[in-house]
């Protein structure tokens, strides 16, 4: 099957995701920093799942680059990654609304983990219908560790977490070969 149907989907999905992202923004309820300053949470959390989205917008072209057809795993794992991805808006207003609250910041983190599990394993995939060799690099393994890690611990200490989160998120703006 052509691979140009499937990037124009996920390229419509992931529209929508960050589309819904900035509904979920809400105004300060007055009109000083102060007020503007007390959405910092909101803002964080908004600001690394936007990222965390773009990146793999980016991404995911780049690994399409590197097959004509996909196959029907292929396909499936997409959409698995997707339903994933859809999580974020839903999580990122949850977290933005307790940031400091364990189960929404795990949940978030949770999000984050399961999409790159996939996106990995999708990509995994596209490597061996090519008949490539298949192996993560240092980068790959280190992302998925903090994302489980924060997953798994990131409500004891949130605002570490974003953080380790958030520089590990950046380290992928610009992509490895």
């Amino acid at each position: 099957m052509a691979k140009n149907r499937l990037e124009s989907f996920s390229d419509g999905v992931l529209a929508i995701i960050i589309t819904i992202m900035v509904l979920e923004l809400r105004q300060p309820v007055g009109d000083s920093w102060n007020d503007l300053l007390a959405l910092w949470p909101t803002l964080m959390a908004y600001a690394v799942s936007y990222l965390f989205v773009a990146i793999y917008w980016v991404n995911h072209h780049l690994i399409f680059q590197k097959t004509a057809k996909v196959n029907l795993k292929i396909l499936w794992c997409n959409i698995a990654w997707l339903f994933a991805i859809s999580f974020i808006p839903f999580t990122t207003a949850w977290v933005g609304n307790n940031p400091k609250s364990f189960v929404p910041i795990c949940l978030y983190f949770s999000v984050l983990f399961f999409a790159s599990v996939i996106f990995h394993l999708m990509y995994m995939l596209i490597l061996s219908v090519k008949g490539e060799s298949i192996r993560l690099g240092t980068r790959n393994i280190v992302s998925l560790i903090v994302y489980l890690l924060a997953a798994s611990f990131g409500g004891f200490c949130p605002n570490i977490a974003f953080i380790i989160v958030a520089a590990v998120t950046f380290w992928w703006v610009f992509p490895g070969h």
